[in-house]
């Protein structure tokens, strides 16, 4: 499989461009930070940012999801990716998943595409940065990928369509 990651901070529009990409009959992953936030909120947790096990959880489901794309050359977009979890652990505070750093160097992505903050920030029961924090988020995400040597492709805010012509364009 020929993976590619999209990531940005939070309020960049990932999950709309992945939509986007599917409707286009692309294959993508969602994003495991949501269901395990959903999944806790389910359990009455109210604030699951902090509680202690949360980029665990998160990483664990990442990681399973990841070794488990099949092999191929078929295309496969990310709704962010491990990096992405060692990124929200520095922002934390917090000392990264175990083993989570092994994991990252035996990635290899194709490309990343880092889509920039849209012009209006919304926070909701899945985000709760401000907007301040969502582009220190933002950040720490692009030094992550490029830390483990990943070029990271900007995307600019546009509509939605242009932003999946954009990425289509530059596979």
């Amino acid at each position: 499989m020929r993976l590619y990651v999209i990531t940005g901070g939070p309020c960049s529009g990932k999950t709309t461009l992945l939509e986007e990409l599917g409707r286009r009959r692309h294959k993508f992953i969602s994003e495991s930070a949501k269901e395990v936030i959903k999944e806790e909120q389910a359990k009455g947790v109210a604030d699951p940012w902090h509680e202690k096990g949360f980029q665990e959880k998160i990483a664990a489901l990442q990681i399973k999801k990841e070794e488990s794309i099949p092999g191929g050359n078929s295309i496969i977009f990310l709704d962010r990716a491990l990096p992405d979890g060692l990124a929200y652990s520095k922002f934390r505070g917090q000392k990264p998943p175990r083993n989570l750093t092994e994991a990252i160097k035996k990635c290899d992505y194709e490309k990343v595409f880092f889509l920039k903050q849209l012009p209006k920030y919304e926070q909701n029961s899945l985000r709760c940065e401000t907007e301040e924090e969502a582009k220190q988020v933002g950040e720490l995400i692009k030094q992550v990928y490029r830390q483990f040597g990943y070029d990271v492709i900007e995307v600019p805010p546009m509509s939605i369509k242009e932003r999946a012509d954009f990425v289509i364009k530059n596979l």
